[in-house]
């Protein structure tokens, strides 16, 4: 098969979706159309098979811009009419969904389309009221152009359904190749909680930080913010917080195996990579009530989802004292990872969604 992937948002969970989906579809034709951003990686290719194809897609930007969007669309009718034999086209992001339903349609292209938004943009929480009107209609208008929208979870294909856009959904995948660590401990180690990502409004550093700080005179316990720099690195302020900057992927393992608790404060997700990391390494998770993070967690079965500060400070002061739970919580959310959201099952779903386009 040949499969045209579009990608505005090439960096993050979209790059890292990328990696895991073409690499285990290796024998299949790929071509990715990608925009550059500041936090795309300077040696990306190398992360894909040898046989990879890209296209840089100029002019593409995630803020709306009409200028620049109505050049990025001209491209990218150009880009997909020389890939007009493609089996599918595979949209990834909301500013790559919207201007690639339109080139799809007016190329008369869009039966071929598959739309993931990888957190759509109407569950942003840092717009104002009126923005977030404007994303429900642009989502509405990009509906109308044709393609099928297949969310990254279940809770994400229901926010579209909420406004009455039909969605599937094909749950993000990962391969837990990696020996986990139960983390048995005597009472004076330290105790690590530790999240995964960059350090933006989505992620709620701020929350972060003040449950960070409660525990500021427990010398035994340790918070570590993995990942690369945001904007709202300065609010990581609490001395018992650790950033360690953007690393690789084995780096991101290492810190996770040491790690005893995953915690997320994000506002709005998709499907978190990141979280689905932690279950491979068998941690339990302490996770903000929001979309994405709700299809991780089994509420006191591996894990607990919180809904304020105080429910957080509870949950995290239940795990760190009993560490028997924080080993069989852990041991479940790998149960869970390997039953419902494995690579092998989010590959073979949209090898199956791809022939049928």
């Amino acid at each position: 098969m040949k499969i045209v992937h579009v990608a505005e948002s090439f960096a993050g969970g979209v790059l890292d979706f990328l990696v895991d989906l073409i690499n285990s579809m290796s024998s299949d034709e790929h071509i990715i159309i990608y925009a550059q951003r500041e936090h795309t990686p300077k040696k990306f290719k190398h992360l894909f098979p040898p046989e990879t194809q890209f296209i840089l897609w100029e002019d593409a930007t995630r803020e709306i811009n009409p200028q620049k969007d109505f050049l990025a669309l001209k491209k990218l009718i150009k880009y997909l009419k020389r890939n007009s034999d493609a089996d599918a086209i595979h949209l990834h992001s909301s500013k790559a969904g919207f201007l690639g339903r339109i080139a799809s349609r007016f190329l008369g292209l869009q039966n071929r389309v598959i739309y993931t938004p990888h957190g759509v943009s109407f569950l942003r929480k840092d717009v104002s009221s009126i923005k977030h009107k404007l994303f429900v209609t642009l989502e509405k208008i990009g509906f109308w152009y044709g393609g099928k929208i297949v969310a990254c979870s279940h809770s994400e294909a229901s926010a579209f359904k909420s406004f009455g856009m039909d969605a599937h959904y094909i749950n993000n995948g990962v391969q837990c190749t990696v020996g986990h660590n139960t983390n048995q401990k005597s009472d004076n180690q330290t105790i690590k909680i530790a999240t995964i990502g960059r350090i933006t409004y989505q992620k709620n550093p701020k929350l972060f930080n003040e449950i960070a700080q409660y525990f500021e005179k427990d010398t035994n316990i340790k918070f570590i913010w993995i990942g690369g720099q945001g904007e709202l690195e300065d609010e990581l302020s609490s001395p018992n917080i650790i950033k360690t900057g953007w690393i690789c992927r084995e780096k991101v393992n290492e810190m996770l195996s040491e790690t005893d608790i995953y915690l997320s404060t994000s506002l709005w997700e998709g499907l978190p990579l990141s979280v689905l990391q932690a279950m491979c390494h068998a941690k339990p998770l302490i996770l903000s009530d929001c979309v994405g993070n709700n299809d991780l967690v089994k509420d006191s079965e591996n894990g607990y989802r919180f809904f304020k500060k105080e429910d957080a400070l509870k949950m995290l002061n239940k795990l760190i004292k009993n560490q028997n739970k924080r080993i069989q919580m852990g041991e479940n959310s790998l149960k869970i990872v390997q039953q419902e959201f494995s690579i092998e099952q989010m590959v073979n779903e949209y090898r199956l969604l791809y022939k049928q386009e």
